[in-house]
């Protein structure tokens, strides 16, 4: 199935999940706030899509944007996520939105680009992953060179083994290009190769143990001899290829426990880099609210000087109360005072709710940490292989 088939079969899916939040709040209600907000679409991501659990889907989790209308069915905010994104330029998601305009809706680039993190929802989604190519040609391959092998001699089947893997794994990295696909292939490929020294080296003790019953009958002395000698030989070599296997497993694992952890860190990356967005944010409002503060402070400075110059007025009409120029300022000094005095209370109070709301942003980066160590846990321990012990979780970014 081509990327735009499946792309497009996955978003007809997913519909359900949407249809509920579209008739609360109605399809272009997004689109309305931002257009009387006048911010420009930004650049589409994963940052911008959540988590949550999809019915259709039996209860699976699903990615749903953050911000818009659906942000009433989270519990988190829409942490300034925009409804309308720019498509990106290349690659897959390039090609499933090539018909469409420079902007589409966060609806669609969710339920196309990206994929939840974790089995828990309201967790920001990260960029879908193409599969790795699968090795299952070259591990059944490995198996029958092995057959082949033993018909002929262990020198034989290495030999095969070996040219397979090379030429298999020619083909992988000059496709893909993937070097850890490349090196884990090798790891399996050479305990393959291992396996089957083992297993010639069982056939080799058999053959051996039925020329050493078959010599015990006889009254040679010199060929029970030769026998034990080559018995002893066969063991001392099936030692030899068990301790290999053994060093070759110990070092397929650490790769693979290396491999997991950078898995962790990059699940981790998407969090971290989430948290210090929200937190320039949280800056931006502190910013403003001192801005409007100091806008206050000047309003209310002025209206004390239209007092003072309200009180020298007063004094001048009690000389000449007739004169109708001193009862014309004193009338502006008073508009001019309680102008004053209304604009500087209405700036504080914005700025004082600007002040609220950075605080509640930065409260909010506890549970970026959270997620982090959840992410990178959840990404560390599906990456291992079955049988592998975990490693300790690497310090997170």
């Amino acid at each position: 199935m081509s990327p735009s088939c499946f792309f497009f079969v996955h978003s007809l899916l997913l519909l359900p999940l949407f249809s509920q939040a579209y008739l609360r709040a109605g399809s272009g209600a997004g689109l309305k706030v931002q257009q009387e907000t006048g911010r420009a679409a930004e650049a589409c991501t994963c940052d911008c899509c959540l988590s949550e659990v999809a019915k259709s889907f039996h209860s699976k989790l699903a990615c749903v944007p953050r911000g818009g209308s659906t942000s009433l069915l989270t519990e988190v905010g829409d942490g300034g996520c925009q409804t309308l994104c720019l498509k990106p330029n290349e690659g897959k998601v390039a090609e499933f939105f090539a018909d469409s305009g420079r902007e589409v809706d966060y609806s669609r680039f969710c339920m196309a680009a990206c994929q939840p993190m974790g089995s828990s929802k309201d967790l920001l989604c990260a960029d879908k992953e193409e599969a790795p190519a699968p090795v299952v040609a070259l591990v059944a391959s490995a198996p029958a060179a092995a057959a082949s092998g033993l018909a002929s001699s262990p020198a034989a089947a290495e030999s095969g083994i070996a040219a397979d893997l090379a030429r298999r794994t020619h083909l992988d990295a000059s496709g893909t290009g993937e070097e850890e696909r490349v090196a884990e292939q090798l790891a399996e490929a050479a305990v393959l190769q291992a396996a089957n020294r083992a297993t010639q080296a069982k056939q080799a003790a058999a053959l051996s143990k039925y020329a050493y019953e078959k010599l015990a009958h006889s009254r040679n002395e010199a060929a029970e001899a030769a026998g034990q000698a080559a018995l002893e030989n066969v063991i001392i070599d099936a030692r030899k290829d068990a301790g290999e296997a053994a060093q070759i497993r110990l070092g397929w694992e650490e790769t693979a426990r290396a491999h997991a952890a950078q898995k962790a860190l990059v699940a981790a990356a998407v969090y971290k880099n989430a948290k210090v967005k929200s937190l320039s944010i949280a800056d931006a409002w502190q910013q403003s609210a001192a801005d409007l503060l100091k806008v206050g402070k000047q309003y209310e400075e002025y209206s004390t000087r239209q007092q003072m110059g309200e009180r020298e007025i007063k004094k001048q009409l009690l000389a000449d109360a007739s004169n109708s120029e001193l009862v014309a300022k004193l009338h502006a000094a008073e508009v001019a005072v309680e102008h004053g005095m209304a604009a500087a209370k209405k700036y504080v109070k914005q700025a004082n709710a600007a002040k609220d709301e950075a605080a509640r942003i930065r409260a909010n980066g506890a549970w970026y940490d959270q997620a982090e160590a959840a992410a990178a846990a959840h990404a560390m321990y599906a990456d291992l292989p079955k049988g592998v012990m975990p490693p300790p979780l690497p310090p997170l970014p």
